[in-house]
């Protein structure tokens, strides 16, 4: 996720940040509160997920929906689809799966 992190960096576009849902720190709220406090004025946040499990359909909006409403009038804050499937990612696995031994 950090890789992914950097390379969305390296393209010069909005700030990136990293944030965890458990163990791993930071936490999406805190990832998220030193984003407003740097200034942003519209955080996205994109769920590394495959799957849409629980955390994809409740946990993350439920977190998404308090942060919003803590920051009302001073950031923006949108949650995107979760990653999911992309055609890409079937590519990525032929690769590795040639690569086995």
């Amino acid at each position: 996720m950090r890789r992914l992190a950097g390379a969305l960096r390296a393209r010069r576009g909005p700030a990136v940040a990293c944030a965890y849902l458990e163990i791993t720190r930071p936490s999406i709220p805190e990832a998220v509160d030193a984003l407003v406090a740097k200034g942003a004025a519209e955080i996205r946040v994109l769920p590394y997920f495959v799957l849409s499990g629980w955390h994809v359909r409740t946990h993350i909006p439920r977190i998404i929906s308090a942060l919003k409403k803590k920051h009302r009038g001073r950031c923006r804050i949108l949650l995107s689809p979760y990653l999911g499937y992309h055609e890409k990612i079937a590519d990525v696995a032929r690769m590795r799966l040639r690569k086995a031994r």
